[in-house]
């Protein structure tokens, strides 16, 4: 054997070792900015997810107040006078205190009819009274109005027919 074979082995042996030794950094660099794409893909990911979220939110916010804007004015569509208008006040407020019976006889049924039917009376004469002591006679028509032509999609929008009949005819100066 050669005495040149175990140097030539050694040396060749070295020089293996710190090729593969010797790393320019290029696969730690590789490493950190494939670490760096995944985090800002999962940042992304976590931004988007984010932005569904507020779009969504923001989506549900907006038909909330646009279907809350068609009924505001659906009703106040109904809250009219009526072509022919009561004369005295007395006799508008039983009418519209009689609308609203119809109303909730038209519109309820089974137990929350019951209930209604177990109360009328008293809550009539409430009415009645809440309406004389407003003093507008065309706020009265006008609750009788819109209590008798209010679709079945209103049945829950009594307390708002009565208040927006106030707000549109409020007693006026002198009566």
């Amino acid at each position: 054997m050669n005495r040149r074979t175990p140097l030539l082995s050694l040396l060749l042996l070295t020089f293996t070792v710190a090729v593969a030794g010797c790393d320019d950094g290029s696969e730690a660099k590789a490493k950190a900015e494939a670490e760096a794409k995944a985090k800002a893909d999962e940042k992304k990911a976590e931004d988007d997810a984010l932005a569904k979220r507020k779009a969504d939110r923001e989506a549900k916010k907006k038909a909330k107040e646009d279907a809350e804007a068609a009924k505001a004015k659906a009703i106040d569509e109904l809250c009219v006078l009526p072509e022919k208008m009561p004369k005295k006040l007395d006799k508008a407020c039983e009418d519209a205190a009689k609308a609203q019976d119809e109303f909730m006889q038209k519109h309820y049924e089974g137990e929350a009819l019951a209930k209604w039917n177990g109360a009328k009376s008293g809550q009539l004469q409430t009415a009645t009274a809440m309406c004389t002591k407003a003093g507008s006679i065309e706020a009265a028509a006008c609750q009788a109005n819109a209590l008798r032509n209010a679709p079945e999609e209103h049945k829950k929008a009594l307390p708002d027919f009565l208040r927006r009949c106030m707000e549109k005819f409020p007693k006026k100066e002198g009566e």
